[in-house]
């Protein structure tokens, strides 16, 4: 617990004594200083995980990077919307402290996901033969409605939250369905094969060699 109670706790001088502080605010300011602690911990292992992962799927050393980037930015977006409809629209203090790492753990592991399946199609439309503009034209054709729509009932349960009435669940169910429609509707339909197109083969590198490459008609 930090303030003044804890300091005049310490500064009593009882030999062979112990002074706690108990209640409800002070076990909550326990739980928030352990939950910031887990937010330093859990997001650089993590991270390290899904780099692994996605390097032994997609068998490329830059896509990961470039998903991971992708993600990361739907979570600073996702968490910035959050704060702003709660404290700017609406009448909250504040967010809920664990909020973030409930986001963590739900929009990373969604948003992945979303993107494993786009960055998936783009992989083998690369392996056809296709340029990758082209390849990203028929990844978004083939993959975005799949998506969008799975993208679309997920944020559409969470968001159902909101009529619990309870500001954890509330915040908690905004913060996700918008990290969702994030991930669905913007990042892995859009974003990711914008950025394929853009970064080129490069991208594939180092396990993927395509001699032969169609060009778009």
């Amino acid at each position: 617990m930090a303030g003044p109670i804890r300091q005049a706790a310490h500064s009593v001088s009882i030999t062979d004594s112990h002074v706690y502080v108990g209640g409800a605010t002070s076990v909550t300011v326990d739980i928030r200083a352990v939950t910031g602690r887990d937010l330093k911990v859990i997001f650089p292992i993590a991270a390290v995980f899904i780099l692994i992962i996605l390097a032994l799927l997609l068998r490329s050393l830059v896509a990961p990077f470039v998903l991971l980037v992708c993600v990361g930015l739907g979570y600073v977006a996702t968490l910035g919307a959050t704060t702003l409809i709660f404290l700017q629209a609406g009448s909250a203090p504040g967010i809920i402290f664990f909020i973030p790492l409930f986001m963590y753990i739900f929009v990373v592991a969604i948003g992945t996901d979303y993107n494993i399946l786009t960055i998936t199609r783009l992989r083998e439309e690369i392996g056809e033969g296709h340029n990758p503009r082209m390849a990203a034209d028929l990844a978004v054709e083939h993959s975005s409605a799949t998506v969008v729509s799975a993208g679309l009932i997920l944020a559409a349960t969470f968001g159902s939250l909101l009529l619990a009435g309870i500001s954890f669940l509330s915040q908690m169910g905004t913060a996700i369905a918008i990290g969702v429609i994030l991930s669905a509707f913007v990042i892995a339909p859009f974003l990711i094969p914008s950025l394929s197109a853009l970064i080129g083969y490069i991208i594939w590198w180092p396990g993927h060699k395509y001699p032969n490459k169609k060009t778009s008609t």
